[in-house]
């Protein structure tokens, strides 16, 4: 008789460390697309990398193998950044959670870089995150405008031919 009442009090422990593991990473996410929206504290916005994380930007064409890549790139003190309207780079209208992952769909705000007028952009993101909460994957499918900017890159489609 005691068995019953034991294994009910298991089932509820994994039952609370499971909505528990998932409240970690809504966290995460939710942290990360905020400190990236407000794009001030660039060290910050760096941490949520593992130091082995990955990055593809698939419709630009560029492939990043660890996190010095990642920063070098993503680098927000490059160039002369200005968000036209409001605070905010981006608003995030949808999280989509698995069990280490999260898929976070949006928007970028329309902005000027380098005197030029850029966006609005509407963006999905996949990102992989290891056992500590640390991006170690992430894929940005950003839908970039004017399209004529941004399509001399490396064409990922050529590795599926080559498999």
């Amino acid at each position: 008789m005691r068995i019953i009442p034991i294994l009910l009090f298991l089932v509820l422990i994994s039952g609370c460390a499971a909505i528990s593991e998932s409240n970690k990473l809504s966290k995460v996410a939710e942290d990360y697309f905020d400190t990236y929206s407000k794009r001030i504290d660039f060290k910050k916005f760096m941490a949520f990398y593992a130091d082995n994380a990955h990055l593809k930007d698939i419709v630009y064409g560029n492939s990043f193998q660890n996190k010095v890549e990642i920063r070098n790139f993503l680098d927000w003190n490059k160039g002369q950044f200005n968000i036209i309207n409001g605070t905010r780079a981006l608003t995030v209208t949808r999280h989509t959670y698995g069990e280490n992952f999260v898929i976070t769909e949006g928007f970028f705000h329309q902005f000027n870089y380098d005197g030029e007028l850029l966006g609005p952009w509407l963006f999905v993101i996949t990102q992989e995150l290891d056992s500590s909460n640390k991006i170690i994957r992430q894929t940005d499918w950003i839908n970039y405008t004017p399209r004529s900017n941004f399509l001399g890159g490396k064409n990922m489609n050529d590795e599926l031919v080559n498999k």
